[in-house]
């Protein structure tokens, strides 16, 4: 009798817990960065999900959620019109936080800024949002695409990742430098950054310094202003701005990659993509 008792408690506990939790749980969630609303979606929670940032393009139904800015320069008040009751943001040099707490806004800031950062984001989005069974599914995923890149690589290739350039011109170059998220990306693909001592995370390079340190692989996106260009005609142009320069490696051995696809840019789950996508080009392995 007294067992059964605890075991009826027991279960009315649990009961009990998991109603609190249900409705504990977030109903109304604005996502500011689109490395946080693809986590979202990815969790399931696209139905919760009631304003994105203007940069939100993945999957196809953010485009249809509220705007609410950019990473910069968030519209707070259109933030505070769709009644949240989360606001995820990344840390930024707004004080966008404090200035949202301020309004009586519940907001938790996430880190994005590593591939281990990315991964315990994706179990706190499941611990705030009650999807941590999703989370823990998606991030396992996720490793193990992780994993089969880093074993499929059989050689490692220096490489450069220019983020940042004139259109048409090899000028105002900003390359991939050492402890960013780019930088973690190669590494685990089998790309060595010749970049990795610069003094800052995304230097300004010239070409006399590409040309001293001759990379065997060079990915482009710093002429990719505009994502959606057909890609055909983006790769005939960049290809032919840098057969300019037929004394570097990568270009006598046509290792020079543009890449126009956000899954380079965009901290979120689908970064294991992209490196399945750089183990492809840097012959190393992936899918």
């Amino acid at each position: 009798m007294v067992a059964r008792l605890v075991n009826d408690l027991r279960i009315f506990a649990l009961l009990l817990g998991l109603c609190v939790v249900a409705a504990a749980a977030p109903q109304r969630i604005v996502s500011t960065v689109p490395g946080l609303t693809e986590i979202l979606f990815a969790l399931g929670l696209g139905d919760r999900v009631v304003g994105v940032s203007e940069y939100c393009r993945f999957p196809a139904a953010a485009l249809t959620k509220p705007k609410t800015g950019s990473f910069l320069q968030p519209n707070l008040e259109v933030i505070a019109a769709l009644r949240p009751d989360l606001v995820l943001i990344i840390r930024n040099p707004v004080r966008l936080g404090p200035r949202m707490q301020a309004m009586g806004m519940k907001v938790e800031e996430i880190d994005l800024e590593t591939l281990p950062g990315i991964l315990e984001a994706i179990l706190r989005v499941g611990e705030l949002t009650g999807k941590q069974k999703e989370a823990a599914t998606l991030r396992r995923g996720i490793e193990a695409r992780m994993e089969a890149v880093r074993r499929g690589v059989k050689q490692r290739r220096r490489a450069v990742f220019l983020v940042g350039r004139t259109p048409q011109r090899l000028e105002g170059m900003v390359a991939v430098g050492p402890k960013s998220y780019l930088e973690e990306l190669m590494k685990l693909a089998g790309g060595d950054n010749i970049f990795a001592d610069a003094p800052a995370m995304y230097p300004k390079i010239s070409v006399e310094q590409l040309l001293a340190r001759d990379p065997d692989v060079i990915f482009e996106m710093g002429d990719s202003v505009h994502e959606g260009i057909e890609q055909s005609r983006y790769r005939e142009d960049v290809l032919a701005v840098w057969a300019r320069l037929p004394g570097l490696r990568a270009v006598r051995e046509n290792r020079v990659y543009p890449l126009n696809d956000n899954i380079f840019v965009v901290p979120g789950p689908r970064f294991v993509e992209a490196a399945e996508r750089f183990a492809q080009l840097l012959g190393g392995g992936g899918k």
